[in-house]
């Protein structure tokens, strides 16, 4: 997470700095976002949350088939005390 958060600001200083920077060095300022930036940046990351949350709602990292198996329930020789008790009475 570092690393891409480094990676990110890297870009951002050259393409913020080389676009608000003039050639000439008497009309430099200072980058001042606008309210379309500021919403483009919010709806990038509320893209990426959707998207993220979609992804592990149908592609799950632990596979189903795979819990099923670690489950007591899922053995078909499982040996059930109470349902052998009944079947020794009946």
């Amino acid at each position: 997470m570092c690393v891409n958060a480094g990676m990110w600001f890297e870009r951002f200083i050259i393409i913020v700095g080389g676009l608000h920077r003039d050639f000439l060095p008497s009309s430099w300022g200072l980058f001042i976002p606008t309210w379309v930036d500021i919403w483009t940046f919010i709806g990038t990351h509320g893209i990426f949350l959707s998207l993220f949350l979609l992804f592990i709602r149908f592609l799950p990292m632990i596979a189903m088939s795979e819990v099923k198996i670690v489950l007591p329930e899922s053995d078909v020789h499982r040996h059930d005390p109470i349902n052998v008790a009944e079947k020794e009475h009946a």
